[in-house]
């Protein structure tokens, strides 16, 4: 059998497909924001043809995610003087203030922003973000990691675009989604517990779901309000 690629693209059926063989017992087929695209988790030694034929069986269900996708990205506004952004779940006026550096910073209610563009200005509201996350997270692992009995190795905070956070659980190191600042901080807490549960069990299973039931009873309504999202 020829040797694959560990993680590679495919365009089946006109959807480009990110491809990854994994460790794993089934077939797996995600519609990931915010373009609906496809990615597939494949157990080793599943043939590329038994891939393409399991993609082609999912065909209504691909077309019923990838519309409600489509229609749970919020609406995109340009970081322009006089605007709005969300912080912590709260629209926030923007302010741009003429300068050569991108920098961001918290007024009040109000988001200041230097960016000579919409790129730059990205890039400024994004270290606000951190910066932001950067302030409550001590708290939360302090309230947190006695709890579920598990100490992270180290929290890492990333933009990311199909995810709101990951385990490492060799490392016990955490990767968080710095737009969770976007979000009322529930979501924030919300996926820091997913991911420190992911300490005791690697997968979704029954475990994971007892424990999470445990520590945060919520956690359904919690993860459906970020569903599309990234």
């Amino acid at each position: 059998m020829p040797r694959r690629l560990p993680s590679h693209q495919i365009t089946h059926a006109g959807h480009p497909v990110e491809v990854t063989y994994k460790d794993v017992r089934h077939l797996r087929l995600r519609v990931l924001p915010p373009n609906g695209r496809l990615a597939a988790s494949v157990p080793f030694g599943v043939s590329e043809a038994s891939l393409r034929a399991f993609i082609d069986n999912q065909g209504p269900w691909i077309a019923k995610a990838q519309q409600r996708v489509r229609m749970a990205q919020p609406v995109v506004e340009p970081l322009e003087d006089g605007g709005r952004a969300r912080l912590w779940g709260q629209w926030r006026e923007v302010r741009i203030i003429p300068g050569n550096r991108n920098q961001s910073r918290l007024v009040g209610d109000t988001i200041m922003l230097t960016g000579a563009d919409q790129a730059a200005r990205l890039r400024a509201i994004g270290t606000l973000h951190r910066s932001e996350m950067n302030a409550v997270l001590p708290g939360l692992l302090e309230s947190w990691e006695p709890r579920i009995g598990k100490e992270s190795g180290a929290v890492k905070l990333r933009r990311m675009t199909s995810r709101w956070g990951s385990c490492n659980t060799v490392s016990r190191a955490i990767t968080l989604n710095t737009a969770l600042a976007e979000h009322p901080p529930t979501a924030l807490e919300y996926v820091l517990v997913h991911e420190l549960v992911h300490l005791w069990e690697r997968g979704h299973g029954a475990a994971f779901v007892a424990r999470m039931d445990h520590h945060l009873p919520d956690w359904r309504a919690r993860r459906a309000a970020l569903r599309g999202r990234p």
